[in-house]
């Protein structure tokens, strides 16, 4: 939204909210083919609870970035006030990155554990 970047900020309020949060789906994407590639690993083998805890952290830090990317969109066809949606996104930043964190946090533990059995 924002590569071509021309100093006109009139028309896209939170131009780079929405690039954070495409930039953060993919690299929660990214996340989880990389969980789904190293339990397939025979080296290591994963808990199955530490696998699940971490692929829903990840899982909820790619839907909210999802969701908030679509109501950054949506404000094109449905207005709405411009405090309004800053909260929305200040909380969206905040949950889209402590999940993100909370996965990979809790994967670095249990997968470096799992390598050294």
């Amino acid at each position: 939204m924002i590569e071509d970047d021309d100093g006109d900020r009139g028309e896209a309020p939170f131009a780079r909210s929405y690039d954070f949060f495409k930039h953060m789906t993919g690299i929660t994407l990214i996340s989880i083919g990389g969980v789904f590639a190293l339990m397939d690993n025979s080296a290591a083998k994963l808990d199955t609870k530490s696998v699940v805890v971490v692929l829903a952290a990840l899982g909820m830090s790619g839907v909210t970035c999802l969701l908030m990317t679509n109501a950054l969109v949506t404000l094109e066809v449905k207005p709405e006030p411009h405090d309004k949606m800053a909260r929305k996104v200040r909380v969206g930043l905040v949950m889209a990155t402590f999940f993100l964190a909370v996965g990979l946090g809790s994967f670095v533990p249990s997968f470096t554990s799992a390598l050294l059995k």
